[in-house]
């Protein structure tokens, strides 16, 4: 298996950080970049000298993935999990964190740990790793990978772990290079104002309600219609209940879907997923299992049915449709979380450090990145975006754009009126009725997209449920 020109370069990167004294370096690269791929060939490397390698995952679904792509690399490892009763002398280990974990102060195991020439962990940005170091002498090297080497809050920094972090190759420049596939973002509007903040994340028990709501639910159905109908999607949801409710709404509306969660017996998670791999049914919802660990290359859209504080969650999930595959040209994500004003585009240009970022620096409001809604296609672009690159809409630039006044639209002729209206915002429509003592309806037959009925609700100060009403009365 041959690596590409980039992944070349990292592994250059890791042996000039090791020939500089470094001997604990984190590895990045962006999902779908091919990290597991970079630590087989670098595993191959040290085994072909006669060196020792552990490997270790934190899941099930990526000690199976490690396996199939160590294969390819024509090695065969060792595998230590729960069910592992006796270690066999072995050249090269894939194992199991907690499995780990679990173990360590049994005779034996810190002792099998110190025996490896070179330790991978594998996205080792999660701090269940943590105690895995305290079993590891300073004469064995650590690679740790990840495409999110981010910690945030109260959590330890990775540079209490690690010398040093190579950055690979942006997610922009994969794309560009077609290793990976664009995507195309759709935000909605969710309220989480009433949603508590447990241990720096949203709080599970109340996101649950949230997302409980049947018109968010009808929201997510219309949306999917409307900006991604037919393609194979991909849900994350909150909670198991959330998960089922909404493959439950998907099922009704004509549009086949399966769940899956934590609790699903191994054999059932693994016919759904073969299941979903023959295209036997579109929509797959579930509830953090999938995350990591899952390749399923063609994904036409993800479906961000939740929200999270988390930056590196954001990317993974993400990242499932980023994979390229025959025929598909871009990948569609669905935000009801209000993630991307969060976190930024999933494609943004971003740069690590083994440092946790200041917390006070960061804004947690909405709009700490600045976004638009391309008024044809509906599609999110950075505020500075001049033409969408999805549909082809040339934003007025921003001294075109003057407020419209009442007493000039009085003057102006239906024909003018309309073509204001086809590049006017809700607020404007609304100005236009009132100025031409035009009806409601006007406006309503002017709205284009469910987030126009939600935002024509909210000028209207119209009862909740409004928009929803209107909107399945027109489809």
């Amino acid at each position: 298996m041959k690596l590409r020109p980039y992944q070349e370069e990292i592994l250059s990167k890791i042996r000039l950080s090791m020939a500089a004294g470094n001997k604990r370096i984190v590895m990045q690269l962006a999902t779908g970049g091919g990290k597991t791929a970079m630590f087989s060939a670098i595993s191959k490397m040290a085994v072909d000298k006669g060196n020792s390698v552990l490997i270790i995952t934190h899941r099930k679904e990526l000690l199976s993935q490690s396996g199939g792509t160590l294969s390819r690399f024509e090695l065969k490892a060792s595998e230590l999990t729960a069910k592992t009763k006796k270690i066999e002398q072995g050249i090269l280990y894939v194992g199991m964190v907690e499995t780990i974990k679990a173990r360590i102060s049994k005779p034996g195991y810190d002792a099998f740990v110190k025996s490896f020439k070179i330790i991978i962990i594998d996205e080792c940005h999660l701090q269940n790793f943590n105690r895995i170091f305290e079993s590891i002498n300073s004469d064995q090297y650590v690679i740790g990978a990840t495409a999110t080497p981010y910690r945030d809050g109260k959590m330890k920094e990775l540079k209490e772990y690690y010398d040093d972090i190579i950055q690979g190759i942006q997610i922009s420049e994969l794309i560009e290079a077609k290793y990976l596939s664009p995507a195309i973002s759709y935000g909605f509007e969710v309220d989480l104002s009433n949603v508590r903040i447990t241990a720096g994340e949203f709080n599970e028990k109340d996101l649950q309600e949230v997302y409980d709501e049947n018109s968010i639910y009808v929201g997510a159905i219309s949306n999917y219609i409307e900006h991604a109908n037919g393609t194979k999607f991909l849900a994350f949801c909150p909670t198991v209940k959330n998960s089922e409710s909404l493959c439950s709404q998907f099922n009704e509306a004509g549009i086949s879907a399966r769940h899956l969660d934590a609790a699903t017996p191994a054999n059932e998670r693994a016919a759904i997923l073969q299941a979903y791999n023959r295209n036997e049914f579109k929509g797959l919802c579930n509830v953090g299992i999938l995350t990591t660990g899952f390749d399923q290359p063609d994904v036409e859209t993800i479906i961000l049915y939740r929200a999270t504080k988390s930056l590196p969650l954001f990317l993974q999930m993400c990242g499932r449709g980023s994979r390229i595959a025959p025929g598909k040209e871009k990948f569609n994500i669905l935000d009801f979380g209000n993630n991307i004003g969060r976190h930024g585009f999933w494609q943004a240009d971003r740069n690590w450090t083994l440092s946790n970022p200041e917390t006070k620096k960061r804004k947690e409001k909405k709009g700490e990145y600045p976004i638009k809604i391309c008024e044809d296609c509906g599609a999110m672009v950075p505020a500075s975006t001049r033409i969408c690159p999805h549909c082809g809409f040339e934003f007025p630039a921003p001294e075109e754009k003057k407020s419209i006044k009442i007493a000039s639209l009085k003057l102006l002729t239906p024909t003018q009126i309309n073509r204001l209206a086809e590049l006017a915002t809700v607020q404007e429509l609304e100005e236009i009725r009132i100025a031409k003592e035009y009806k409601v309806g006007w406006v309503l037959y002017k709205l284009k997209t469910f987030n126009q009925f939600k935002e024509y609700e909210k000028l209207k100060n119209y009862k909740r449920g409004w928009a929803e009403y209107q909107w399945r009365s027109r489809h």
